[in-house]
């Protein structure tokens, strides 16, 4: 065959791949066209020609794992280990192509095959002479740690050997399930009974007990001696209480959360001193995000599925932004104040409010950036938006016109600066309705004008309907 992208003529057993794979000798293993007795003879020979090269392969792995395990080098034969169980696993997906022959079509094959039978197969035979030396490996292993497989597998026993012998049997597993694939395939070519004799007289009956046979017989006894000395005592009934149980690996991390989840609770709690006992306001909740640099700009950026949960947060909710505009029947304001922008650094400075007097309950919030060292509350007041300072020292906003206008002071978690009570005028209790909240521009002193006279306009019709 001409190959057009190497321009080079293949099959000839002259190019590099062909003869480090030796594929002139091993394409030449089957029987020739002209000879073969069936159309399925040729994949007849082939799967079990395969069969018997990942056999070799596998036994040379067991060999390997022998000499680790020897000298305790744990790791290497469970990875060894699991390339062993990968190959066998291969082998028994192998047989689903032998499944596609017919009866018929085997019963013409089997007349070619002599007295032939899988007992005779090296790679069968070889893979289980490994077997058994790995087998004196794993008890030597057990020798040179004074312990029994009882004891291994007991409560408290080690776990790397654990881990090992377990490997050890899903080896064993997957060579029995290598055999029962046979057993099958037997099954429904010639049928299993005690009438139906293989090539090599035997009936095919016999293979019920070879498939069963294990590899490491020791693994698979250790569990019924377990079961033998478990009780039923001690457990629950179904549906009972289980106050007194609990998984230990459930509660190690249980404890390892409590201990991670410690410092965040303590870095809340000072939020909650942060009402003064006189004042008759509602504070909006604090929330505390720790930026990635102290002086690192952020402006522009942001989330912005986070912006719109922080938006639509509820009131209840210990880390939301904005306090919710309708709660005329706790609060009573005498003036407007904007919320104090919290900058990365301990120094922030309030931001007096703007363009608004007087107005009872209701204004537009806006989201301000908050630090977890500087933490500003609001007294007597209802929020207007307010910029985002990303700097060290966030400065406060000019404030032209507002009189009456009580001072909100920045309060850090352990020194609270006293609340300047504003005189309280009776106000009118009702629902208010929420006001959209405006985006505030990013950067220092930046507010929206447009929010500022919405906000006015809401104050002086609330207090028109009072």
């Amino acid at each position: 065959m001409f190959n057009v992208m190497l321009k080079k003529w293949v099959g000839k057993g002259e190019l590099d791949y062909e003869r480090y794979l030796h594929t002139d000798t091993l394409l030449s293993l089957q029987s020739p066209e002209g000879e073969l007795v069936s159309h399925d003879e040729l994949m007849f020979q082939i799967v079990h020609q395969s069969q018997e090269l990942y056999l070799k392969l596998a036994s040379r792995e067991m060999v390997e794992v022998v000499a680790e395990m020897d000298r305790d080098a744990l790791w290497a034969v469970v990875a060894r280990l699991a390339r062993v169980q990968k190959i066998i696993a291969g082998i028994s997906a192998e047989m689903a192509i032998l499944e596609t022959m017919t009866p018929a079509e085997y019963q013409v094959i089997r007349r070619s095959l002599g007295n032939g039978s899988g007992q005779e197969s090296p790679g069968y035979n070889t893979l289980r002479h490994a077997a058994d030396g790995l087998e004196a490996a794993m008890e030597r292993m057990l020798a040179r740690r004074g312990l029994t497989l009882f004891q291994v597998y007991s409560a408290g026993g080690p776990k790397d050997l654990q881990h090992v012998c377990e490997q050890l049997l899903t080896v064993d597993e997957s060579f029995q399930g290598w055999l029962y694939a046979h057993y099958q395939l037997v099954r429904r070519t010639i049928g299993i009974d005690r009438t139906v004799k293989a090539l090599d007289g035997l009936p095919s009956q016999v293979l019920q007990a070879r498939m069963t046979l294990p590899l490491f017989r020791a693994l698979w006894d250790v569990r019924v001696e377990l079961t033998a000395g478990w009780k039923r005592e001690g457990g629950y009934a179904p549906g009972e209480s289980r106050t007194g149980g609990g998984c230990p690996m459930a509660a190690m991390n249980a404890m390892k959360d409590t201990a991670v989840h410690a410092p965040v609770a303590q870095a809340h709690a000072p939020v909650a001193h942060a009402h003064a006992p006189a004042a008759h306001a509602h504070h909006a909740p604090v929330a505390h995000a720790a930026p990635a640099h102290a002086h690192e700009a952020r402006t522009g950026g942001g989330c912005p599925m986070h912006a719109m949960h922080a938006m639509h947060a509820p009131a209840a909710h210990a880390s939301a932004v904005h306090a919710p505009a309708a709660h005329a029947s706790a609060v009573h304001a005498s003036a407007v104040h904007a919320p104090v922008a919290h900058a990365p650094a301990a120094h922030a400075q309030p931001a007096p409010a703007s363009h608004v007097a007087h107005a009872p309950h209701a204004a537009p919030h806006a989201p301000a950036a908050h630090a977890p060292v500087a933490h500003a509350a609001a007294v007597h007041a209802v929020h207007a938006p307010v910029a985002h300072a990303p700097a060290a020292h966030a400065q406060p906003a000019p404030a032209p016109h507002v009189p009456h206008a009580p001072h909100a002071a920045a309060h850090a978690p352990v020194a609270h600066a006293p609340h300047a009570p504003a005189p309280h005028a009776p106000v009118a209790h009702g629902p208010h309705a929420a006001v959209p909240h405006a985006p505030a521009p990013h950067g220092p002193h930046a507010h929206s004008h447009a929010a500022h006279v919405s906000a006015y306009a809401h104050a002086q019709e609330l207090r028109s309907q009072s």
